[in-house]
This record gives C-alpha cells, sequence and structure tokens, in this order.
C-alpha cells in the first residue's frame, strides 16, 4: 500500500475510534442532559462513519479486484452521504442547547434537513451520470471537471446557516459551548475550500476529527460542572431534610408525649424515650453522610418515627410493612419523606378513621422497588408542577434520588383515592 494512502486510512480510523469512544462516553454520562446526548452521540457516530467510510476509500483505492471496485464506489458515495448528514445532526444538537439556555424553540433544522436532501439527491444523480467524480480505470477516484466543487459549496452552506445561528445566539451558551460549536462548524468549512484548492489530502475529514474532540470537551466539561453543582445541590437538600426532622413542633410534641407518659404509664415514657433517642441518633449520623445508605437502615429511621407517631395517637394509625428484599440502597430520608407525607397530607396526621400506611420493597428483575402506599384524602398531582412550597419535601426526593442512585419516582392519586408513591431504583 502506498505511504500516502496507508497514511489516510490510519487517521480515518484512528479518528473513527476516538468517536466511538467519545458517544460511548455519552452514553455512560447521559442521564446529565439525556435529551441533548442523544443528538451528541448521533453526531459523533456520524462522525464516526464518515471516517470509516473515507478510510475504506483510501485503502481499496488502486486495487483492480472486483470486491475492491464495489468497496470503493460504495465507500465514496457514504463518504459524502455521512458528510451532509452530519449537518442537520449538528444542527440539531445547536438547536437544543440554544432551546435549554433560552427557551426559544427554533426551526432552523428543517431547512438544514432539505439541504441535505439536496445533497443526497446530488449524489444519486452522480451514480447514473458522473457530474462530480467517477473511477478511473484502475479503481481510483476523480474529480470531474466542471461541477466537483458541488458536494462543498452544500456542505459549507449549511455550515454556514447553523454556524450563523450559534453566533447570533451564543449569549445562552457557555463560553466552552460557543468555542466548540464554531469550531465544529468553522473548521470543516476551512477545510473543504482547502480541499477544493489542494486536491488530494482529506482536510474535511481531519478537521472533523479535530472539531469532535473540541465538541466533546465541552460537553464532558458541562457534565463536569453539572456534578459539581448537584454535588453542591444535594448536600443542600440533605441538610434541609435533617432541619425538617428536626422541625420543632415534632420535637415537641414528642416531648409532651413523654412528659404525660411520665405521669400516667412510666414504662411506656421509657419505650417513648429510646424510640425518641435512637431516631435522634440516626439523624444526626446522616449529618456525615454523603452517599446512600441501606435501605434497612433508612427502614429503622422509619419504624423509629412511626412508633412515636403511634403512640401519639393511640395506636390508631395503622402501618403495615411489607419488605421482601433490603439488599439495596436508597438516599437519605427518601423513604421517611414519603411515609411522612402520607401520614401529615393523606392521613391528616392520624385524624382520618381507619387510615392505613402501607411500605413495600422488593426486587423486580434488576430493579428494586419501594412503595408507600395510603387510603387517604389523596390529591389533584397537578399541584407538584406549582412552585408553591407544598411539595419541596417531595422534589428534593426526586432530585437526590435521580442523583445519588439513578433512580426514578411515580405518583398516583386522585381526591378521596389515597396515594401511591413509587421509588424506582437500578440494580
Amino acid at each position: 500500500m502506498p505511504t500516502v494512502q496507508y497514511i489516510h486510512f490510519s487517521v480515518e480510523m484512528w479518528g473513527a475510534l476516538f468517536s466511538l469512544v467519545c458517544m460511548l462516553i455519552v452514553f455512560l454520562t447521559r442521564y446529565f442532559d439525556r435529551a441533548g446526548s442523544k443528538k451528541l452521540m448521533l453526531v459523533l457516530l456520524g462522525a464516526a462513519l464518515l471516517m470509516i467510510s473515507d478510510g475504506l476509500a483510501w485503502l481499496f483505492r488502486g486495487d483492480p479486484s472486483e470486491a475492491a471496485f464495489y468497496i470503493v464506489r460504495i465507500a465514496n458515495f457514504c463518504s459524502f452521504f455521512f458528510g451532509f448528514l452530519i449537518i442537520p445532526l449538528a444542527t440539531q444538537y445547536v438547536a437544543h442547547l440554544i432551546y435549554i439556555r433560552s427557551g426559544y424553540k427554533l426551526y432552523w433544522e428543517i431547512y438544514e434537513w432539505g439541504i441535505f436532501v439536496v445533497g443526497a439527491a446530488v449524489l444519486i444523480a452522480n451514480e447514473f451520470y458522473p457530474f462530480i467524480y467517477y473511477f478511473d480505470e484502475s479503481n481510483t477516484y476523480q474529480r470531474a471537471k466542471y461541477f466537483f466543487w458541488i458536494p462543498g459549496f452544500i456542505a459549507i452552506t449549511g455550515a454556514l446557516i447553523t454556524l450563523g445561528v450559534a453566533i447570533a445566539y451564543k449569549k445562552y451558551m457557555m463560553k466552552m459551548e460557543n468555542a466548540a460549536i464554531i469550531s465544529f462548524l468553522s473548521l470543516p468549512i476551512i477545510a473543504v475550500v482547502l480541499q477544493i484548492i489542494f486536491y488530494g489530502v482529506s482536510f474535511a475529514n481531519i478537521a472533523i476529527v479535530i472539531s469532535t474532540v473540541i465538541l466533546f470537551a465541552s460537553y464532558e466539561s458541562n457534565f463536569a460542572q453539572y456534578l459539581v453543582n448537584k454535588e453542591k445541590q444535594v448536600n443542600e437538600d440533605k441538610l434541609r431534610m435533617v432541619n425538617h426532622q428536626m422541625h420543632p413542633h415534632f420535637v415537641f410534641n414528642s416531648l409532651a408525649l413523654i412528659r404525660h407518659q411520665c405521669l400516667t404509664n412510666p414504662e411506656e415514657a421509657a419505650e417513648t424515650i429510646n424510640e425518641f433517642s435512637a431516631y435522634l441518633r440516626s439523624i444526626t449520623d446522616l449529618l456525615t453522610e454523603s452517599r446512600c445508605i441501606s435501605f434497612e437502615r433508612e427502614l429503622d429511621i422509619v419504624k423509629h418515627y412511626i412508633n412515636i407517631l403511634q403512640k401519639r395517637y393511640d395506636k390508631t394509625l395503622n402501618v403495615q410493612y411489607e419488605i421482601s428484599d433490603t439488599e439495596f440502597d436508597v438516599p437519605p430520608f427518601s423513604v421517611q419523606t414519603l411515609v411522612e407525607n402520607a401520614l401529615h397530607h393523606g392521613i391528616n396526621d392520624g385524624q382520618l378513621e381507619n387510615g392505613r400506611i402501607v411500605v413495600t420493597a422488593e426486587k423486580s428483575g434488576n430493579k428494586y422497588t419501594v412503595t408507600v402506599e395510603d387510603n387517604g384524602n389523596g390529591f389533584d398531582t397537578a399541584v407538584l408542577d406549582k412552585d408553591d412550597g407544598h411539595s419541596v419535601g417531595i422534589k428534593n426526593t426526586v432530585n437526590r434520588l435521580s442523583v445519588m442512585c439513578s433512580g426514578t419516582l411515580d405518583i398516583e392519586s386522585a381526591p378521596g383515592k389515597g396515594t401511591k408513591v413509587t421509588m424506582v431504583i437500578p440494580e
């Protein structure tokens, strides 16, 4: 194999491999921005397929065999095709970033897809009447005399449109994002111009490799910042939850209960003091926790809390535990918050006649499910979308569950029909 062909093939293959590795890393960190990560992965996949196609075209260039005859033609077609496809894919990613930063839903990607369709139609037409490129007797790619510049013109047109939009809305994006997007779009434009002038070197594909590195670095930089912000938010939420558990009303009511029991039933007062001290010890121990805790430990906190309340309500509160698996972790105070909400908002602080709360934990397939269900008042779940302070505990739990355990929370409720909250945690 000639040296030039080998160099081109090696660069293309290493570039494709790097794009695929980047795509894998983005997939593993996709929970940072699920919609954006999907769009970025498509861009990286398109870049990888482009470089693989062009690499194969260079590898089999000049090979007179029958297999090489078809490989070269298919690979060259795919190289142009994926080169056109990357533009609208990158456009969708840019549109997503602008939308999540500014709230503006832009639809210029429709024009980019139109340009892609034109480019694909031109490539198909060239297969029947070679006016852009052809292959000579030695199975070597050759430019057509007059219209070889058409694919470059189509690619530049599409890139310039998106580049213009990205520059117009640059104030809504982070500096790293701006640098990555502008370079991702401008470097290939420069490379296409150079490739038209200096035929024989894949400047455009080399530019795409460099641009892909910058775009990926931008995404991971944002992901790192996301982790920092989320860690800070989780710590703030944890402190807020600890303060909530130590709410003066609960402490005062518990002390008043103990005082009453000391006068009427000293033995039961001693039991309540044990429950209350165990509860306080569990709460304070969690001040130093920055990770998920075992479900069994969380369940102990819940039971101490419920035992104290049952003594307050003369054991009229009916709480059932249907636990079949405890070998998993949950965010601190997550189940406790759900049980507390069921008690206060569903059972109306024990005032509802025949009030019942059922706590269930089980393993199903590769995930663990925890449910807290009550037969209380129920509510319209639309109120959770309002920022009125009544659902802060639930929102904090949803946030911590997602960040700390990659879990989800689902709420089923209706006025007068009780509430069922389901927590799902992957294995």
